[in-house]
């Protein structure tokens, strides 16, 4: 029972606002018991004290005779017994008999002087009187005790069940609402319409369960954001272990070549006597390996580039068409042209170096991966005020299954990995390396015409 109570917050108020109530009726009902008799007493008192006055004042414009018949009427009036003393005389009017009375009665006594017209000597008059009044109360009081106790306690319970409700259950609900909260329910609100301290509560609940459905809000975007960088940081290194992997290998085979040819021009194994034969081989292998180097180092340095500083606005016809004329000898070697053909001018803020290289591998792929006799279009597409440049090769293809790698280094559609046909794989992710420092995208597709490279600009 008492640990039920000390864990009701309900039972804690009945019993406090209970006994409260209850004593204090009870404090409140000895204090009257004890001196409403008296102050009757008193008060009493006071009354016969100037119902006295007022006979007194009577008398002194009264003769002898008539004062006589105005204190019998007085005696009769209020139940006492006067006493006239003067001229050597006693007199005594009305009675008063004491003996069959209560034990609780009490006589009380008045005296004052009194002239009369007719007579010279002053007179005495003592005023005996008899008040049951007050002991009457205290018997009712005490008659009534029994039913005022059985008041008391019905007022008190009465009290007790409505202080309770009235706080202890918006308090409940409050309470209710918390535990909600405290398992990040962060939808609930307390609907406690008050202005007093329980509403400020309910109040500062809701703010609470708005800045926690908020904080909640960020902490899951920021934990989608983390998530999403560490899966990006895990396809970084994943892919600079591929990269570092491919480098290991492409390096490998040249390396292995040109050592061998050293080696056996050293020796003077067979044809490899013939040195004017075989040092320009080997200078070409030394040469493949430089430039791939050169290759790999341009990568290096361009993905921890911070181009923020080295941005410049440029002209997109101009910087297509210096990258065209630089490509136009390889074009012509393959008889291919070139078709230029942006209508619409734009400046773009870029890194003019980095820019330049991009669009190179770009127009340069398409002339190198086209068949002799073809051509090229370069064009600039708006959708929705998005603009997108468009490279076509016509006459080529690529196969399907290559298109989601062609971004991924050293990968190579040619599975024969010939350098002459088919470059170091490096220039397309070299592409989209640049591109996205430009926060740009990009991507390959196959057309009705060709191979269209997709370059979105904004």
């Amino acid at each position: 029972m008492l640990k039920r109570i000390r864990n009701s917050l309900s039972a804690k108020v009945f019993l406090c606002v209970f006994c409260a109530l209850t004593i204090c009726c009870i404090i409140v009902y000895w204090v009257i018991f004890a001196l409403l008799p008296k102050q009757y007493d008193i008060d009493s008192y006071n009354e016969m004290d100037r119902n006295v006055t007022d006979l007194v004042n009577e008398l002194d414009i009264s003769t002898l005779y008539e004062g006589e018949e105005i204190i019998n009427n007085f005696c009769m009036r209020y139940n006492t017994s006067i006493t006239l003393t003067g001229n050597g005389e006693i007199h005594t009017y009305g009675g008063i008999n004491t003996e069959h009375e209560s034990k609780n009665v009490i006589g009380s006594n008045l005296t004052a002087i009194v002239y009369f017209t007719d007579q010279e000597q002053e007179f005495t008059m003592n005023v005996f009187y008899l008040s049951r009044s007050a002991h009457i109360i205290t018997g009712i009081m005490l008659r009534l005790l029994p039913a005022m106790i059985a008041g008391i306690l019905l007022l008190s319970l009465l009290s007790a069940l409505i202080c309770s409700k009235l706080i202890v259950s918006p308090i409940k609900k409050i309470s209710r609402i918390s535990k909600r909260m405290a398992e990040l329910d962060t939808e609930c609100r307390c609907d406690v319409d008050r202005s007093d301290e329980i509403g400020v509560l309910s109040d500062s609940l809701n703010t609470m369960a708005s800045n926690l459905q908020k904080t909640l809000g960020e902490l899951k975007d920021a934990n989608s954001r983390l998530k999403e960088d560490i899966e990006h940081s895990k396809l970084l290194e994943e892919q600079k272990r591929s990269f570092f992997i491919a480098v290991s290998h492409e390096l490998k085979t040249p390396l292995t070549v040109l050592k061998g040819q050293l080696e056996n021009m050293m020796l003077g194994y067979g044809d490899y006597k013939d040195h004017e034969k075989y040092l320009p081989k080997a200078y070409e292998s030394a040469e493949d390996i430089e430039k791939l180097v050169k290759e790999i180092i341009a990568i290096t340095k361009t993905e921890t580039t911070d181009i923020s500083s080295r941005l410049s606005e440029v002209s997109l016809i101009e910087t297509v068409n210096e990258t065209v004329e630089t490509i136009k000898p390889i074009a012509a070697d393959k008889n291919i042209t070139i078709h230029q053909q942006i209508n619409e001018d734009m400046t773009l803020t870029v890194d003019k170096g980095l820019w330049s290289k991009a669009l190179s591998n770009i127009i340069g792929n398409a002339v190198r991966h086209s068949p002799e006799g073809e051509q090229v279009f370069i064009t600039l597409e708006t959708n929705e005020d998005k603009k997108t440049l468009v490279v076509t090769n016509t006459g080529a293809s690529i196969p399907q299954e290559d298109m989601p790698h062609l971004f991924t280094p050293f990968y190579r559609a040619d599975k024969s990995r010939n350098r002459a046909t088919g470059g170091s794989g490096l220039g397309l992710y070299i592409v989209k390396t640049i591109l996205s420092l430009h926060d740009m995208t990009c991507e390959l597709k196959n057309t009705d015409n060709g191979v269209s490279f997709y370059l979105y600009i904004q």
